[in-house]
């Protein structure tokens, strides 16, 4: 009976051959996208999953009253973990984390120059109670004595191999922050799939007695604090005396005027919570991952659509074959479970090339992602059941209804050849599920419209300053002299540099005006005794020239090691309550254990991202916050001027390694995370289209097919091309118009959604739906448009003669 049944449908496969590569072309692209979008969900779903305390685990957090409502920050104070750990003894291992984005490694040799390397991330100031709270394995050495004396450093394998030459490195020495560290153990490479990448752990104790200087003052955000909920303890019993605990350390309400207060955020949580962020600089959230799951049961519905469609308009033609069948005894249910299987047969073959077109796209989705998604057969067990339960899901939705309509023939009336496409139960449901995928085109058409268009106005908008042409370059070193000790290497380099052909203006700052370092502190105004937060920036006499920051009142800084004035921004000038900014000029401002007079007012400019509505800045002379140096170069003879710009820079900085960013790429990094999803959002899109325009085409053909002999009367009573293609389109166009309906409100309120996360963004009007509908409608065109000019310019005589 199988082998009767297999035989059959491939015979019928083969016949059908346009039906069945449509059918194949569309299931294994639904089926491909889904599948890769099922790796990439899941691989964000498993970061740090793997820790034996996960579930107990948790990061302490700070949230305060900002000028522009609540500030997050990962960091907490140094000096908080200790004072946890005493007032909490609910927590039962608690960490101390000092992490470095940006580390300069020196590996001394004998009788030879040192090894160099500038790590881009891996590094971290860490205490021996990290490998309580977090499961990292040691492969040489001992975890609880690797980290608690100072100077002491532990490798993962693959630096230790890369530092050294060998994974035993035990004993080794390597040069860091002006510190000599001895290699006292190695630990296990880190997976991909963790927010705590970490491949060199230097002990804590070496910086602690500096850091706890600041004590109850200052937050950086990678200062880190986590631990472990001791058993049978609960989160909400440490939650709950959080406000007596600010109060003992930070003072009453009166002294903590931002409400500074501390939160426990689950582990589980510091992947996808963008208030806080983590150490990969990664955070996607969970609503992302929801839209990326979304598109996929999207796609893999629009195939199985695409079936539906194509085999119940194609169930007429086989309408004398179930006929002759019913005659000769075959049943209800054996006709049914004939053509699930080969639906089944078709389903199968589709995922068999599934996973051909998946390890193509991997392999571009992992260099666009800088992922190492893969397709592991062999061990991968959720990948089976993924693979399983899509084949059973797809065959039973794509081939369940088909099955019942063709084996529901009456077969009198299927031998006499009288069930037309239209008298068949399957007619409304292929109007209803056409609809359905117009529907989800167009709302991933609009989708990527608004997503697009948000992108180009934050690339394109105004920042307030110059960035165009202008490049990063560190500085290896702060100033080390003391103050009035003449000119700095750093000074010299920027006064060098000006000599160099094409660079028109240097500056040396703490960060250009836009940054993804942000120092931010608290100030008092004279006349008040009130406290405003307000981002702070160390720059010196060049600075607003170079980066065209308009004054409207007062005058700039001097070229000054220390500070003098101060330049603020209007933002600052309205949050202290002026409207005019001369009346700020001469004001004195109490910050840092300065009280220095505003000597001018610029007009607002972006610091950080656009998501971020605009703040209060203030800017001050002070050398020894120096640590980059910008330099606007001629645009006409960059690559030159950059060539010159290092060999000056290596001659002053022999040491180090020289490396440089043009501001807008680096301003570029800001939405780097939502220009891929953009992009990621086209693709996924464009194949919803072009497994949607598959089955459109098939339908047209159908059509076609079916309308032969009534193409060929109209032609002789008349009927020009124009008539025939508006009889081929004038249903789908109804149809585009239902899906728009359905698909226009949708749309809006999740574009709504996407954008609140903006300070600055698009508005969506009318021209984002009309160009939705506009796109749809000429897709839909352009793909029946083919056949359908095919099948009206056939001489009439020749369509009749074929009835």
């Amino acid at each position: 009976m199988f082998n009767n049944y297999l035989k059959t449908a491939l015979r019928n496969l083969i016949r059908q051959r346009t039906t069945t590569m449509l059918n194949i072309g569309g299931l294994t692209l639904g089926l491909a996208t889904s599948l890769i979008l099922f790796l990439l969900v899941r691989y964000h779903k498993s970061f740090d999953t793997f820790h034996s305390n996960y579930d107990r685990t948790y990061r302490a957090v700070v949230q305060s009253d900002g000028n522009n409502g609540k500030n997050y920050t990962p960091g907490v104070y140094p000096v908080f973990p200790e004072a946890f750990v005493n007032d909490f003894p609910e927590a039962d291992q608690v960490t101390f984390i000092s992490y470095r984005a940006g580390s300069f490694i020196t590996i001394p040799q004998v009788n030879a120059d040192p090894k160099r390397y500038d790590e881009e991330k891996g590094v971290a100031f860490a205490q021996p109670s990290f490998f309580k709270v977090f499961d990292r394995k040691i492969l040489i050495g001992d975890a609880t004595t690797g980290l608690d004396e100072p100077n002491e450093a532990i490798l993962s394998s693959r630096w230790a191999m890369k530092y050294f030459g060998k994974e035993d490195a035990i004993g080794e020495v390597l040069k860091y922050e002006g510190h000599e560290y001895r290699v006292t153990a190695i630990m296990e490479d880190l997976p991909t799939n963790t927010d705590l990448p970490f491949d060199l752990l230097v002990s804590y104790i070496t910086i602690k007695k500096e850091k706890d200087e600041n004590g109850w003052r200052g937050i950086w955000s990678d200062d880190q604090c986590y631990f472990t909920l001791r058993a049978g303890s609960s989160i909400s019993d440490i939650e709950a005396r959080i406000p007596a605990f600010v109060s003992k350390y930070l003072g009453d309400p009166a002294r903590n005027q931002d409400n500074t207060t501390f939160i426990m955020q689950p582990f589980s949580e510091v992947h996808y919570d963008e208030r806080f962020g983590n150490y990969n600089y990664n955070t996607i959230s969970n609503s992302q991952l929801n839209a990326l799951t979304l598109i996929g049961i999207f796609l893999l519905l629009t195939a199985c659509i695409n079936f539906i469609n194509l085999t119940t308009a194609e169930a007429v033609k086989r309408s004398k074959e179930v006929g002759i069948r019913k005659a000769l005894g075959s049943t209800r249910p054996q006709l049914a479970l004939q053509f699930l299987g080969e639906t089944t047969l078709i389903t199968f073959v589709s995922i068999l090339l599934a996973l051909v077109v998946a390890e193509i796209g991997l392999a571009s989705i992992n260099a666009f992602l800088d992922l190492s998604l893969t397709l592991n057969y062999s061990s991968d067990i959720a990948l089976w059941v993924f693979l399983v339960s899509t084949l059973v899901a797809v065959s039973l939705l794509s081939g369940i209804y088909p099955s019942l309509v063709v084996s529901g023939f009456n077969p009198i009336s299927a031998l006499k050849n009288q069930i037309r496409a239209t008298q068949s139960s399957g007619f409304n449901l292929r109007r209803g599920l056409v609809v359905m995928q117009f529907f989800i085109s167009q709302l991933l058409i609009i989708g990527t419209i608004v997503l697009i268009s948000q992108m180009n106005f934050l690339k394109t908008k105004e920042l307030g300053f110059r960035k165009e042409a202008v490049v990063i370059v560190n500085i290896p070193e702060q100033e080390t002299a003391t103050e009035g000790d003449g000119i700095s290497k750093m000074r010299a380099l920027r006064n060098d540099l000006m000599k160099v052909a094409g660079v028109e203006a240097t500056s040396l700052s703490s960060t250009p005006p836009s940054s993804g370092s942000v120092s931010s502190t608290d100030f008092q105004i004279e006349g008040s005794d009130e406290h405003y937060g307000t981002q702070v920036k160390q720059v010196d006499g060049n600075y607003l020239d170079l980066y065209k920051l308009e004054l409207l009142a007062g005058t700039g800084l001097s070229d000054a090691d220390t500070a003098q004035t101060m330049v603020v921004n209007e933002k600052l000038m309205q949050v202290v309550g002026f409207t005019d900014p001369k009346e700020i000029i001469g004001k004195r401002i109490k910050m840092w254990g300065k009280n220095l007079p505003v000597s001018g007012v610029v007009k607002n400019f972006n610091t950080v991202s656009l998501q971020d509505p605009m703040e209060a800045t203030l800017m001050l002379n002070r050398i020894r916050g120096y640590e980059t140096l910008s330099i606007k170069l001629n645009p006409q003879s960059v690559q030159q001027s950059l060539k010159e710009i290092q060999e000056r820079w290596e001659q002053t900085y022999p040491e180090f390694i020289y490396s440089y960013k043009f501001l807008e790429d680096e301003i570029g990094e800001f939405y780097e995370s939502e220009t891929k999803m953009s992009v990621m959002l086209t693709v996924f899109t464009s194949m919803a289209i072009f497994i949607g325009c598959l089955g459109l085409f098939g339908l047209t053909v159908f059509m076609a097919n079916q309308k032969t002999k009534e193409i060929g009367v109209r032609k002789v009573l008349g009927a020009s091309v124009e008539n025939i293609l508006f009889l081929f389109s004038g249903e789908f166009v109804r149809l585009i118009l239902v899906g728009f309906v359905l698909a226009a409100p949708v749309s809006w309120y999740f574009s709504t959604k996407y954008l609140e996360q903006f300070a600055y963004k698009i508005s969506i009007g009318p021209s984002v739906f009309i160009l939705g509908l506009g796109s749809t409608c000429l897709i839909a065109f352009v793909t029946v448009g083919y056949r359908s000019i095919k099948a009206a310019m056939i001489n009439p005589a020749t369509s009749l003669r074929s009835e």
